[in-house]
């Protein structure tokens, strides 16, 4: 079997991840906002930032 058959397969064997994780603290803000990786435009992954009354 050729071998990009083979990793082809074995990409698509891998089952996808979709994560989520949550917190029981106030929420300041979500944004679609990422400096480092894409500057200057929408992010195309979600920041959500939390925190308690201290840090607002």
């Amino acid at each position: 079997m050729e071998p990009w058959l083979l990793l082809a397969l074995a990409i698509f064997a891998v089952p996808q991840s979709y994560a989520l994780i949550r917190f029981p603290c106030s929420q300041l803000v979500t944004e679609r906002f990422d400096p480092l990786v894409t500057p200057g435009i929408v992010s195309p992954h979600l920041h959500q930032i939390v925190g308690g009354v201290s840090s607002e």
